[in-house]
């Protein structure tokens, strides 16, 4: 089993997942960190180089693909570039490579985030068009459009996770990791505005479920990964002000329109092969364990 990215938050989730459940890893990544596990294989890999990877690939069954790049600043026009290298036409390179390599089973992340805006939770096809975050989720369609093209006819079997708004233990980046860190040292959690960013925010722990479910499935194609509700920041300070005791401060943002982030997903069809998300208040609680804040 070849996984990229598997030094990152939902990569490390994954190689735990998959040792869990007997799978051998073969890590392609650009170093191997200094806490790698040892019972798994590291091979030099540089997703934006377009590296061959077609040799580190051979005898694997299938490839995780999971590296990405992540602008810093999603306002950035600089970062179009960086995001069109890696994201997409690195993806192809790697497309590519698997499928001379005689891999049987790609399965990529892209970002369900990247739905046109809609009334109702968006499936898997409905159209994508990001309402923001263009420059790194313009990247992601492309990303699948161009795994897709290249895996017709190539006895490659293509699955997509588009992923909602992931949270969990390890996390660095986001509005729920920076809360829980806010709380943990005593508050107080910050809010900017009323609150009112929205999205559907997913445990990691569920996407690792839907993960092996994917893997053990034949159906090809894209797989909403989400946790079927729509949540805004206001609604997430106040429960883990709740959890912890944590006090809320909202912070004006100077007249400036509030983003509303993005909707719930319909996650129908992941549900059908077995996947059930956590409740949103026990994947918070996850946060605090160590912690024993709750």
């Amino acid at each position: 089993m070849a996984l990229t990215g598997g030094s990152g938050f939902i990569g490390r989730h994954f190689a735990d997942g998959l040792r869990r459940h007997g799978y051998r890893i073969r890590h392609l990544a650009r170093r191997r960190p200094p806490d790698g596990d040892p019972q798994d294989e590291w091979l030099p890999f540089d997703l934006g180089a377009a590296d061959d990877a077609g040799s580190s690939l051979s005898g694997c069954a299938a490839l995780i693909h999971v590296a990405a790049h992540i602008p810093a600043r999603h306002d950035d026009p600089e970062e179009a570039s960086h995001c069109l290298r890696i994201n997409a036409l690195g993806t192809l390179h790697l497309a590519d490579a698997a499928a001379r390599a005689g891999v049987g089973r790609i399965i990529q992340t892209c970002g369900a985030n990247a739905y046109a805006p809609s009334m109702e939770p968006p499936d898997e096809q409905a159209a994508l068009f990001p309402p923001s975050r263009g420059y790194y989720l313009g990247s992601k369609i492309l990303q699948e459009i161009y795994a897709l093209e290249r895996c017709k006819g190539s006895g490659v079997m293509l699955q997509t996770m588009r992923i909602a708004s992931p949270y969990g233990p390890g996390q660095q980046a986001g509005a729920i990791a920076a809360m829980a860190r806010a709380a943990m040292r005593g508050g107080p959690i910050q809010v900017s505005g009323q609150g009112l960013f929205g999205a559907d925010f997913v445990h990691v722990d569920d996407i690792v479920q839907a993960l092996l479910l994917l893997l053990e499935d034949g159906q090809q194609g894209a797989f909403n990964v989400g946790s079927g509700m729509r949540t805004t920041i206001a609604a997430l300070s106040g429960r883990i002000s709740a959890l912890t005791g944590a006090r809320v401060v909202h912070e004006p943002i100077d007249g400036r329109e509030e983003d509303s982030g993005f909707s719930a997903l319909n996650i129908d069809r992941l549900r059908a092969l077995g996947y059930r998300p956590m409740a949103l208040d026990s994947g918070l609680r996850s946060l605090f364990v160590q912690s024993a804040l709750c």
